[in-house]
């Protein structure tokens, strides 16, 4: 609309404004339904990872009579060479090469026979490892 002898046009009715007005309302819902579609989908996520999350028959695991001995390092040693029979301290098989071999020294081990466990205390890793064992049976290359 035109106003007074200077001649200018209100903001409110030029067709220029109403197109970029048009643009930023689209805009706007685009991100609105873009925000939602996102929350929507982490929702559903969510609530599908917490209905998969209990473990099912075959992953639970049941362990009576297992028993743990936790020791210091010169102890599990000593309790390898008196159960397995073998020193605590070896070399890598001789299927390596000669410049990559390197001697092993037992952390940890569980015994298949009384279903004992003997591992450090406070290391986490190996008692984890044996727990494996006593569920899993064995899983490495016997010397």
């Amino acid at each position: 609309m035109w106003s007074g002898a200077r001649g200018s046009v209100s903001d409110r009715d030029s067709p220029a404004r109403d197109m970029i007005g048009d643009r930023i309302a689209v805009q706007e819902s685009v991100r609105k339904r873009m925000v939602r579609s996102l929350a929507g989908a982490g929702l559903l996520a969510a609530l599908a990872g917490c209905a998969a999350g209990h473990p099912s028959a075959d992953k639970q695991h049941e362990l009576s009579d297992l028993r743990v001995v936790l020791l210091d390092e010169t102890q599990i040693q000593a309790k390898w060479n008196e159960v397995a029979g073998k020193p605590a301290v070896m070399m890598t098989p001789r299927l390596v090469m000669e410049s990559h071999r390197s001697e092993e020294v037992v952390v940890g081990f569980y015994d298949f026979h009384t279903r004992t466990i003997y591992c450090p205390k406070m290391n986490f890793e190996v008692c984890g490892h044996e727990l494996h064992h006593a569920v899993l049976g064995r899983f490495h290359f016997e010397r």
